[in-house]
């Protein structure tokens, strides 16, 4: 499990575990009774589900883990700031913005009006604040950062390395160890407001920051290269495509285009590459009729040709056999 977050050891907020066994539904009930209600699909069986809970005054904090990999969506756009932290394994969220991974070291962030739809690991393990906007706002105005604008839409990606995210999660573990002594001077309300404080405070630092940090030139030229790597991604995504063609075909240099594809989602231009590879196999797979075709000339199409590599990192973002996803019968 990730060190990012210091002080965690085991399961997050063990001592307040609200729920815990094989039943995903109770997951779903819990979370529900308390924050936005959500859908919560299960990969294969689950099992060792827990969850964990403290309520906070300006939100909720859960520790949680599914024992299988799971889709999580919300019916709604949400009405709360959302900040996914894992602790292990991977989320792959979907926003407005597009879709975003996040590994320990980064977290994934939903702004309100955003749907929640996220996708978590079989092995991921995640701590989960959610703050009503509300809230948040009324914290926001009454912080001095020169924010210039009533509607905080955050980055869906957030590095937790540096800067305000650093601080963020320097914060976030000092809470979660405070949670586990009931005799803390956080549990006895003594510390709980200033260090809620500190938290929202670093998450938005870690935000307005940065932004304020990068000269509008650069980030527009960031956005350049990286839709035309994204053109030529599109265009050829089947046939072999090097991290050369994309550095020539965008026109920026390789670091410049790996900083824009992490900034933009959470991943290298590779790894997209790959990710959306794998996504257009998943599809394929979907639509076909059991017999019409195989597993390995639908992942051929799409460029793998390895059949035991293919089939882990399809089961690692799937949650399933890629011959379980052709024999499921058609929606």
């Amino acid at each position: 499990m990730t060190h990012v977050i210091p002080g965690l050891s085991g399961f997050p907020l063990a001592i307040a575990t609200k729920v815990r066994g094989n039943d995903p539904t109770l997951v779903e009930r819990t979370v529900n009774s308390l924050i936005e209600p959500r859908r919560i699909k299960v990969s294969g069986q689950a099992t060792d589900i827990r969850m964990s809970h403290v309520t906070m005054g300006l939100g909720h904090l859960f520790g949680v883990r599914h024992g299988a990999a799971i889709h999580a969506t919300t019916a709604k756009p949400v009405g709360a700031y959302e900040v996914l932290v894992p602790l292990g394994g991977r989320l792959i969220g979907h926003t407005r913005d597009g879709e975003f991974q996040c590994e320990p070291g980064t977290a994934l962030v939903y702004s309100p009006r955003d749907r929640l739809d996220t996708h978590w690991s079989e092995d991921c393990v995640a701590l989960v604040l959610s703050v009503p906007e509300g809230k948040f706002m009324a914290f926001a105005q009454e912080s001095r950062l020169p924010l210039g604008t009533p509607d905080i839409r955050f980055k869906p990606v957030m590095s937790l390395r540096q800067g305000g995210g650093r601080s963020f999660a320097n914060v976030l573990g000092l809470i979660c160890q405070e949670s586990a002594d009931p005799s803390s001077a956080f549990s006895c309300g003594v510390t709980t407001q200033s260090l809620e404080t500190a938290l929202l405070l670093a998450l938005l630092l870690s935000q307005y920051a940065e932004t304020a940090a990068l000269p509008p030139s650069l980030a527009q030229s960031r956005q350049r290269y990286l839709k035309k790597a994204l053109e030529l991604i599109e265009a050829r995504c089947g046939e072999e495509i090097g991290l050369d063609d994309l550095v020539g075909a965008s026109g920026a240099s390789m670091r410049t285009l790996q900083y824009a594809f992490m900034e933009q989602f959470g991943v290298g231009p590779m790894t997209y590459l790959k990710h959306l590879r794998l996504r257009r196999v998943h599809a394929d797979l979907l639509a076909a009729r059991a017999g019409s075709c195989t597993v390995g000339d639908v992942a051929a199409r799409w460029g793998f040709y390895n059949g035991s590599t293919f089939a882990r990192a399809y089961h690692r973002m799937f949650g399933e056999l890629p011959s379980r996803t052709l024999a499921a019968p058609a929606p």
